[in-house]
């Protein structure tokens, strides 16, 4: 039996991130024949079919091919620091590393990890993808993304997880809204009150069912994809929303409040994913334990203000 080659992975992990044997030979600067020649020797050698190919409309992997894939592009990244005799354990360790992030967490996750490597691996490249939780993760399984963040509801069921935060869903209202007068707040307190929703699945339809799971149909009267936004009719008394990450006011300098609520929703806690059965690189291990102790400081610093 012959064994797979590294230029058969090559060409494979191109083919799962271009989902196109055009694409994927321009990449690896070879004809379209050689690709499709690796893929067969691929799949004959491994006794399973990795990707589906249809005229017109590209090349889509199987669950297998998906595996695979991901599998794959872990391996060439670690040849690659082989040959180069790099030491990820010192700030050696160069090239890029492409971290996926759900667009509201942003602002919290990403300065972090692009401070880090600037100080720890200054010689690597941050590349920074944002989007829905599905879409990061998908991208991931396919091979273009190292490490995703994203919330616990969002979770991929081919994904492995790392807990950094664990967050519990707290309601955020003005200071002179009717439901700041309360310390904590039941889940029937919010019926009679405008809501507002971030409008980003699956975001929305897990907000609301939750809510109608504990007996309410929430009164949402906006709805938009802006976290901003969100704040900013909350901060004026416009409306109450469930939002995970607490701040001191909307962007407009309204000042805001959060308060925890009696019946228990569950935890929706910040993660950091990787596709099953992948090995975390040692860089992709500093990240996550960064990012896990910043992410602590920050919620202690949080709590000792007051907010």
């Amino acid at each position: 039996m012959k064994d797979v080659t590294l230029r058969q992975l090559e060409y494979f992990v191109a083919v799962a991130e271009e989902q196109s044997i055009t694409r994927a030979a321009a990449k690896c600067h070879v004809t379209q024949a050689a690709i499709s020649q690796a893929l067969r020797e691929l799949e004959a050698v491994l006794g399973v079919q990795l990707a589906i190919r249809r005229k017109s409309k590209g090349v889509h992997l199987t669950s297998t091919g998906r595996a695979v894939a991901t599998r794959g592009r872990t391996l060439l990244g670690e040849v690659k620091h082989l040959v180069s005799a790099v030491d990820d354990t010192s700030t050696g360790a160069s090239g890029t590393f492409t971290v996926g992030c759900f667009t509201t967490l942003s602002p919290v996750v990403l300065p972090e990890v692009a401070e880090f490597l600037v100080h720890a691996y200054p010689r690597v490249a941050l590349d920074i993808v944002e989007g829905s939780g599905p879409e990061i993760q998908e991208r991931m399984l396919r091979g273009q993304i190292d490490l995703c963040f994203l919330y616990e509801a969002q979770r991929h069921p081919e994904v492995s997880t790392v807990l950094l935060r664990e967050r519990r869903y707290r309601v955020a209202v003005a200071p002179g809204h009717p439901l700041a007068a309360h310390d904590a707040l039941r889940v029937a307190d919010l019926e009679p009150y405008p809501a507002a929703v971030l409008n980003v699945e699956p975001a929305s339809y897990l907000n609301e069912a939750l809510l109608r799971r504990c007996g309410i149909t929430p009164n949402v009267v906006y709805r938009t994809a802006s976290v901003q936004t969100i704040r900013a009719l909350v901060g004026r008394g416009l409306a109450w929303a469930l939002l995970m990450e607490e701040v001191a006011a909307s962007h407009e300098g309204r000042p805001l409040r959060f308060l925890p609520v009696v019946d228990d929703l569950g935890t929706n806690s910040l993660l950091a994913a990787l596709p099953k059965g992948v090995r975390p690189s040692p860089l992709t291990s500093a990240v996550i334990d960064h990012c896990r102790a910043a992410l602590h400081r920050s919620h202690d610093r949080s709590h000792g203000e007051g907010r």
